[in-house]
């Protein structure tokens, strides 16, 4: 999905009613009360020595609200404590592409024949996360209550809420696609943003028939809305959340409103784990949800995952770790040093210290394996690129110099000396496990040829000359990209420059927090950034839509490329099941995207990661989140060996 890029005002309530007893300071974090369990009457049962995993994040978080949640480090955290109607299985694989299986949804939907119709029915018995918007149980517990069919209504509308701005990815996977629900954002915007009675209008195409039946209805057939049910941004949002903590139960003005939450104490969401504290670029702590319904580790895995040691936990009862402790490193290399110094139980690996820890091969060394290491290793549905801002008057005008601009750049050097070889040359804007990849074949300019590359420079200024878009002395002006705000950044805006220079293009590099770098792109104030798109699903259209013109509203074709053959045969293809016929259609419009360049595509990454014994149950999965309930420490093996 997703785009790749506060602390909590207080915690609600008297210390005795927070998930965690006691957070005590000595020399960090030490945790020595969390709430296990509660009895039926309510009465909290404490487990005095709780397991704590240790870890780092380096980018900063951009939202806590499912309806806004469009990158994947914030799907990474929200996963934890937000669960929508479809998950992916852990373990399992299907010719190595992930299993969809049910989360909150009791079963697969019940879809009509045309295709339209969608009927799922819920799990019982799934309760929210006790919040004070659920009111006080007694004088030291909030209540909770049950996941109800209308709460998801509820979800699908704060997405196509007008006024909340900040739903772009969430809203292009439903804009045109359900009954009603595009007259409804239209309603929307005739409110006051703080006057939230607008979600009692109705949605024809969103019925709860009772607690536990919901009914959704298509405009069209949408073959990929069931994996599109597994995105958390359509988790459940229950009323009482949105009257308490957005209206302040009536009391906070209208004028005075947000539509968002964005506090640790307003998230009620359904997971494994509770969000106690919330300090963007500081700290993250995940308590265990003491009320998580019955979930069991998974008993069937893919071939070698019982080799690895997967399965030893099969049938029991997760979650197995209490808190998780995630502190904010920017840079890879201090991470390291914490791994190092056994203060966090996993880390990726810095540049500067690869070739020491992994083999040629990209296996561990047998160096760093006697330091009770092992490495995990999964290669990303993902492609990075730069993108051109077609709408820029410089770029959009010449298709030239973005195709010199193409061949110019040695991607393969790139991945070789700024990535330690993690990754692959992404020859078009699919990844190459996705059908019409190979159908489609290489991108005449994702390659390099810097002999090709200064011809079409040439034609580049020819084609800018005769529309008055060159400078004062006959050159084509400097182009700004941007770019994130990372060490890895600058050595990236260095590289770039050499590689643009080589065909007299100049560029000036701008950084960039990973918010400030979605808010430009999405005004279209980027003139050429880098980013990328990871999949939302094992599915070439969810990395086709991204060229689809209507989407440039949406805010997923942040290119804002625009061709009409391209948008007739997108409308075409997404109401096709998949067949030979559409990943044809597929190819021929991967080949449009690859003649027109209106990105310039980088690579697929390897993502590597390494753990110390004391970690188990550790399989890294493509697109799925949420799956920390799944990992376990050995505390007594991390205290024998030195870890803290």
């Amino acid at each position: 999905m997703k785009l790749f890029y506060f602390i909590s005002l207080g915690v609600v309530g008297l210390m005795t009613l927070s998930p965690l007893w006691l957070l005590r300071r000595d020399g960090g974090e030490r945790f020595e009360r969390v709430i296990a369990r509660y009895t039926e009457t309510g009465v909290p049962v404490w487990n005095d020595n709780p397991v704590v995993r240790r870890d780092s994040f380096g980018g900063a978080v951009r939202s806590i609200d499912p309806t806004t949640c469009g990158d994947t480090t914030s799907a990474d955290i929200q996963g934890n404590f937000y669960e929508g109607l479809y998950s992916y299985h852990y373990l399992l694989l299907d010719e190595g592409r992930p299993v969809l299986i049910p989360s909150l949804a009791r079963s697969m939907p019940r879809v009509s024949k045309d295709g339209l119709t969608y009927t799922i029915k819920l799990k019982r018995g799934v309760k929210y996360h006790r919040n004070p918007c659920f009111g006080l149980l007694n004088a030291e517990v909030y209540k909770t209550r049950t996941v109800r069919a209308e709460d998801f209504v509820l979800a699908f509308k704060r997405v196509a809420d007008y006024h909340n701005s900040n739903t772009s990815i969430s809203w292009a996977f439903l804009a045109g696609r359900i009954v009603g629900l595009d007259a409804y954002r239209a309603k929307t915007k005739k409110y006051a943003a703080g006057d939230f009675s607008r979600y009692s209008l109705p949605v024809e195409g969103l019925r709860a028939l009772d607690d536990l039946t919901l009914q959704i209805r298509l405009t069209k057939p949408y073959p990929q809305f069931t994996k599109v049910l597994a995105m958390g941004v359509y988790a459940p949002c229950p009323a009482e959340a949105v009257d308490y903590w957005l209206t302040g139960l009536g009391k906070i003005p209208q004028a005075q409103r947000n539509v968002e939450f964005r506090e640790a104490k307003m998230v009620v969401g359904t997971g494994a784990y509770l969000l106690h504290t919330f300090k963007r670029k500081n700290k993250i702590i995940l308590v265990r949800n003491p009320d998580y319904r019955p979930v069991y580790y998974p008993s069937k895995g893919s071939p070698g995952d019982g080799q690895a040691g997967l399965l030893a936990d099969a049938g029991k009862r997760v979650p197995f770790i209490d808190v998780i402790d995630l502190d904010f490193v920017a840079e890879s290399y201090s991470a390291w040093m914490l791994f190092l110094s056994r203060r966090s139980d996993a880390s990726g690996i810095p540049r500067e210290a690869f070739e020491s820890v992994i083999t040629p091969g990209r296996d561990l060394t047998a160096t760093w394996r006697k330091k009770h290491i092992y490495l995990r290793k999964v290669w990303q549905p993902s492609v990075y690129w730069f993108v051109f801002n077609m709408e820029d008057k410089l770029l959009g005008a010449s298709p030239a110099l973005r195709q010199a601009m193409c061949l110019s750049y040695d991607v393969e050097s790139q991945i070789r000396i700024l990535s330690n070889g993690r990754g692959r040359h992404a020859r078009n804007v699919v990844p190459a496990s996705f059908k019409g990849n190979k159908e489609a074949g290489p991108g005449p300019y994702f390659r390099f040829d810097p002999a090709e590359a200064k011809k079409k420079i040439a034609q580049a200024k020819q084609e800018l000359a005769s529309k008055g878009l060159l400078d004062a002395q006959g050159e084509i002006p400097p182009i700004t990209v941007e770019l994130g705000d990372h060490i890895g950044a600058r050595r990236m805006a260095e590289f770039a420059r050499q590689q643009f220079a080589r065909i007299g293009v100049r560029i000036k590099a701008v950084f960039n927090d990973w918010p400030t770098l979605q808010q430009k792109v999405h005004s279209k104030h980027a003139q050429m950034y880098t980013m990328g798109w990871h999949a939302d699903y094992y599915d070439a259209e969810n990395f086709l839509q991204l060229f689809y013109s209507p989407n440039i509203k949406k805010g997923t074709n942040n290119s804002n490329y625009s061709n009409p053959q391209f948008d007739k045969l997108y409308e075409q293809i997404r109401t096709m099941p998949d067949s030979p016929q559409r990943t044809a259609i597929y190819a021929k419009m991967i080949r449009m995207i690859g003649q027109d360049c209106p990105v310039l595509t980088l690579s697929e990454p390897l993502t590597l990661v390494l753990y110390y014994d004391w970690y188990k149950n550790v399989k890294l999965h493509p697109i799925g989140y949420g799956f920390g309930k799944y990992r376990r420490i050995d505390t007594a093996l991390r205290k024998k060996l030195g870890g803290r």
